[in-house]
């Protein structure tokens, strides 16, 4: 026994011990991320302006500082302008319009969100531009100005009437669906989530095609059940309708 501690016994304990040392010793220091100050996000401030004011604009987005998100978002579009790099002007446009819409400006929304699609336009990216109208129409629905979201919805399938199935079709037709039944226009809802289904499942997009066929199972067996997002006249509401 005291031979065996003496050579096996310390070996074999040498062995156990560089094996739980190894994950440590193998780990290159250049691959930890490096603290910062910041809680929200921990890693160290982008080396290009533009970025480092976009992603600022996600934590004012994140703490609801709305003034702060959009100087710092306004910023980024400038130095995107003046590097004539038309893509990110064109993102970052869809990105204050996200911003306004969740502080309930939806007019300052929908200006931002139809520059984003005339920057899109620009560099023939039919999905962004079609994207972008597509938040548009969902800006009305969501305040029950079903004839301009119809408009704008329709608008949006014209954009994209030649290409493939994609995710922005299926949205689409997934927000028209919606529109229809919070309009009460129940057989479009079905026809619009039939569609929406049909694309998703097109794409493999499981999620998606579970969440119409929902849906569409609850409007054939209760085609009189209410959207749960209908305003039913609420003046809260009206305050921020988009003309």
């Amino acid at each position: 026994m005291k031979r065996f501690w003496n050579k096996k016994g310390l070996m074999l304990f040498a062995g156990f011990a560089l094996l739980v040392a190894m994950p440590f010793l193998i780990i290159p220091e250049k691959h930890l991320p490096v603290l910062t100050d910041n809680p929200l996000n921990p890693y160290p401030e982008p080396e290009d302006i533009a970025a480092s004011y976009i992603q600022k604009a996600s934590e004012n987005y994140f703490y609801r500082e709305f003034p702060q998100g959009v100087d710092n978002y306004r910023k980024a579009i400038a130095i995107y302008e003046e590097r004539k790099d038309v893509h990110r002007v064109a993102t970052t446009h869809n990105s204050l319009a996200d911003l306004y819409a969740w502080a309930s400006n939806p007019k300052e929304a929908e200006k931002h969100y139809l520059l984003a699609a005339r920057y899109h336009a620009q560099t023939a990216n039919l999905l962004g531009q079609a994207d972008s109208i597509k938040e548009i129409a969902d800006l009305h629905m969501k305040y029950e100005n079903f004839q301009e979201a119809e408009k704008r919805y329709s608008e949006s399938l014209g954009l994209l009437k030649d290409g493939k199935p994609n995710r922005v079709a299926g949205s689409v037709h997934e927000g028209m669906g919606h529109m229809y039944w919070k309009a009460n226009r129940i057989p479009e809802a079905i026809d619009s989530f039939t569609h929406a289904r049909d694309t998703f499942a097109t794409l493999h997009y499981n999620m998606g095609v579970e969440q119409m066929t929902g849906v569409l199972n609850r409007l054939h067996r209760l085609p009189k059940t209410q959207h749960s997002q209908a305003l039913r006249g609420s003046s809260a509401e009206e305050g921020y309708a988009i003309h």
